[in-house]
């Protein structure tokens, strides 16, 4: 089980990173741009899983968060408040309260065993009783699903794209070659 939890552990810290770089290098304002209609933005996405970091692995692990940031965030009326970020808090806030949670969370997860109890009171009631496993296994889902986001902003942002600072994974390509391919896939979707 321990190489298990040194897994998920691997992963999700590796997809944590990947949001952190996504905004490196943007100015505040293209961090908080909303660039689809439903106004996700990058750093709203940051500080929505700053804000679920915290609440799975602290909250649902029966201790309490001691920040002030979450500590406004769940009192604010405003059911989407921690996916956008208002003009008064500074995007380096947010930055450094994800490595807060992240810090927090990852405390726990390295002090408990993946069978230790949780609950999550938001959850349906007949799920709502779980382990820190089962908590490792939704965090990293709901990470990766969020660093997907993240890497369409930031390409329609800048243009820029990848998997990780270290590893892009992504194929070789020239301007040239990147806006053949698109209008390779462009002919192929119009003649459908």
């Amino acid at each position: 089980m321990d190489d298990l939890k040194d897994h998920l552990a691997t992963y999700l810290n590796n997809t944590r990173e990947a949001m952190l770089w996504k905004v490196e290098g943007l100015s505040e304002r293209e961090m908080t741009r909303p660039m689809v209609g439903s106004g996700t933005n990058i750093l709203g996405l940051i500080q929505h899983l700053a804000s679920v970091e915290y609440g799975y692995f602290v909250g649902c692990l029966g201790f309490t968060v001691d920040d002030g940031r979450y500590d406004a965030l769940m009192a604010d009326p405003e059911v989407s408040a921690d996916m956008w970020v208002p003009a008064d808090v500074p995007c380096a806030e947010i930055l450094a309260f994800y490595r807060r949670a992240i810090d927090a969370a990852n405390r726990n997860i390295e002090a408990l065993p993946l069978d230790a109890p949780a609950t999550v009171p938001w959850w349906a009631p007949e799920k709502r009783d779980t382990t820190l496993g089962r908590l490792l296994l939704h965090m990293n889902v709901e990470t990766a699903r969020h660093a997907g986001h993240a890497d369409i902003l930031r390409e329609l942002i800048d243009g820029s794209t990848g998997l990780r600072r270290d590893i892009t994974n992504m194929p070789p390509y020239d301007d040239s070659a990147w806006k053949e391919l698109q209008a390779n896939i462009l002919r192929a979707s119009e003649s459908r």
